[in-house]
């Protein structure tokens, strides 16, 4: 009886299963027929929507939908908040028009929301502040308007809100959210003061408003420091002076005794010794047909390596789901992800099953006061485009970097490798939706300051997650280290005004973004043995290949099988040319580069269908010639 009762249940609860996840398949199919258009490329023979581009499922249901930039166009059907087990949404960078759906409410598991870059309009609704699981949520260069309301506070899981390039009025409210890290309003019709809670953002976070008050400039009237000085008597000056000095003076003898007494206590500092770093440093751990594999340290030394290291410990910024010590990274598994200008990356497989990237830096030039410093301001940047960087662990001898880990590897590894049978190539949306993200992670880079720079931008540093979203990485680390393998002016990204790897200004980041353009729509590295006569860099051997009308074989061979896109591929090509301009005054900021790109893939239905009778007949048709008319600029580049 008790077995017939539990085979029942198993059974009732496969029905309610599969009659939810049907549910949510109606849901993505009403919004396929409502947005959806040439790039949606869902099998609708499937029953199962779990297998469909950009859908993950987790029991049964609909769990993450995340369609960036796939050229959708229209309103939101009533209907997406039937995905009532979503976590993660993400329409980002389309031409979604019309109000945010108050269906949305329903979607009480939601986590993360991304929304930005679209055309949305009207207010925020009412309905979003009762979302408690809220973690991220992205609105901005939208055209929402109205007053941001203060009931952003009842999303108290909340760490990034996002609202810049809209139409809000008003002032910004003090929101009290306990976890907000994250916050930007620039560019809205904001006034009045900057609540204090918000004087440690950048300024960029404010910029484009009428606003003052720190970070931005002081609102009138806030000059009470500068008056309460002027009215102190001479005596009092005087006082805080002598009291100053003999705060100094305690100090330096403070300081003295100190140093006097770190001298006698010798090797017992807890700064690990050369001894010590070499236990601390990878030592293979042996594992049958896997000779790939490693660990950062033999469970012989693993005891060796903690005492090595004496109380330095991995240092976590950001928000971390679960911390982890400096013991369980070292005695990780670890898989050689690759060798990169500023060290090795491994994988590190930890005991509980977690995996992160850990890089270890060479040749670290700066000290570990600048080190720590510029590190926790790398670790400040946050963006859907960007790696996030979880830790570091800094010792004398040993400096290692942790981000999470990125399943599906780099662009380059994804472009250049397994050649042959088996090969899964990139379509066309893929490729300009890894453009469009790359391009807008390094743009946030750019809007840090005028200083501000990647400095090491190629193709194996465009990570992608397991739905292909890019994340852009080693952004930071060019201001720490020496580069210690071939430079980027022979590897073919550094631009030709570059002299020092440590100073990269944002145009020579355009140049070298421009060269992972050509990279993603050639097929071809900056390296490819085709580049025949000896200094001739890509974008010289594309602008040869266009100038002689060798048309075919500019693109890469699998991307002739797309129909209907040969005119954004063209824009895009002549884009990348515009990147890798000789003189830095004649390329585009990467506002703009991003700005362009976004209008490629916001390429509408209505102009594919009507150039469709313009597509290929086969691969060797090569490209119809009007595009290369000297209209297009290509055949005077």
């Amino acid at each position: 009886m008790k077995s017939l009762l539990f085979c029942f249940t198993v059974f009732a609860f496969a029905i309610v299963a599969s009659s939810d996840l049907a549910s949510d398949r109606a849901s993505l199919v009403a919004l396929r027929a409502a947005v959806g258009g040439r790039t949606f490329l869902w099998n609708m023979t499937e029953a199962e929507p779990c297998s469909w581009t950009g859908v993950t499922c987790n029991n049964g249901r609909v769990t993450a939908l995340r369609l960036p930039g796939m050229g959708l166009i229209g309103e939101i059907p009533a209907g997406l908040g039937n995905l009532t087990k979503l976590q993660t949404l993400s329409l980002r960078f389309n031409a979604i028009s019309g109000p945010i759906p108050v269906d949305l409410g329903n979607l009480v598991e939601l986590r993360n929301l991304y929304l930005h870059g679209n055309l949305f309009s009207g207010e925020v609704p009412e309905i979003l502040f009762g979302l408690k699981n809220l973690v991220r949520l992205n609105l901005g260069r939208n055209n929402l308007t109205g007053e941001i309301s203060t009931k952003f506070n009842s999303l108290v899981r909340l760490d990034s809100l996002y609202l810049e390039h809209n139409g809000f009025t008003g002032s910004v409210p003090d929101l009290s959210v306990p976890p907000l890290t994250q916050f930007n309003v620039s560019f809205n019709r904001l006034n009045g003061s900057i609540p204090s809670r918000f004087s440690r953002l950048v300024r960029s976070a404010f910029e484009g408003n009428s606003l003052c008050g720190r970070p931005l400039q002081p609102c009138p009237g806030d000059n009470n420091s500068e008056s309460d000085s002027k009215n102190l008597s001479g005596g009092a000056i005087a006082g805080i002076v002598i009291g100053s000095l003999f705060g100094v003076l305690l100090i330096l003898i403070l300081v003295f005794f100190l140093c006097k007494r770190t001298k006698k206590s010798g090797d017992s500092s807890g700064v690990p010794t050369s001894k010590g770093v070499e236990a601390v440093a990878m030592v293979p751990r042996e594992k049958a047909g896997r000779d790939s594999e490693s660990g950062f340290v033999s469970n012989s030394v693993s005891a060796a390596a903690s005492v090595a290291t004496g109380e330095k410990s991995l240092i976590f910024v950001g928000n971390v789901d679960r911390v982890f010590s400096l013991d369980e990274l070292l005695r990780a598994s670890a898989e050689v992800l690759g060798k990169g200008t500023f060290g090795t990356t491994y994988k590190a497989t930890m005991e509980m099953g977690r995996s992160v990237a850990v890089k270890r830096l060479k040749d670290v030039t700066a000290t570990e006061m600048e080190f720590r410093e510029k590190i926790e301001e790398v670790g400040k940047l946050v963006h859907e485009n960007l790696v996030p960087l979880r830790g570091y662990y800094f010792s004398r001898d040993e400096k290692l970097v942790v981000y999470d880990y990125m399943p599906m590897g780099s662009l380059s590894a994804l472009l250049h490798a397994n050649n042959g049978a088996g090969r899964t190539p990139l379509n066309w949306e893929t490729r300009s939706a890894i453009a469009l993200g790359a391009a807008h992670g390094i743009a946030y880079l750019h809007s840090q300051g005028p200083t501000s720079s990647h400095g090491n931008i190629k193709s194996s540093n465009i990570l992608l997650t397991k739905s292909f979203e890019p994340r852009v990485s080693d952004f930071g680390l060019a201001y720490l280290a020496l580069p210690t393998s071939t430079p980027n002016r022979i590897s073919g990204y550094r631009a030709p005004e570059v002299t020092d790897a440590r100073k990269v200004s944002q145009k020579a980041d355009v140049y070298s973004f421009g060269i992972m353009l050509l990279e993603l729509l050639t097929g071809k590295p900056p390296t490819h043995s085709s580049l025949n006569e000896e200094g001739v860099d890509l974008p010289r051997w594309v602008q040869s290949v266009v100038q002689d009308e060798w048309n075919t074989e500019v693109f890469d061979i699998e991307l002739l099988r797309y129909q209907n896109v040969e005119e954004d591929m063209v824009k895009l090509l002549q884009l990348a040319l515009e990147c890798t301009a000789q003189y830095p005054d004649k390329r585009p900021s990467m506002d703009v580069v991003a700005s362009r790109i976004q209008q490629l893939c916001h390429y509408s239905l209505e102009k594919g269908e009507k150039n469709q009778q313009d597509s290929f007949r086969d691969a060797e048709s090569g490209f119809s010639q009007q595009y290369y008319s000297s209209d297009s600029g290509l055949s005077q580049a």
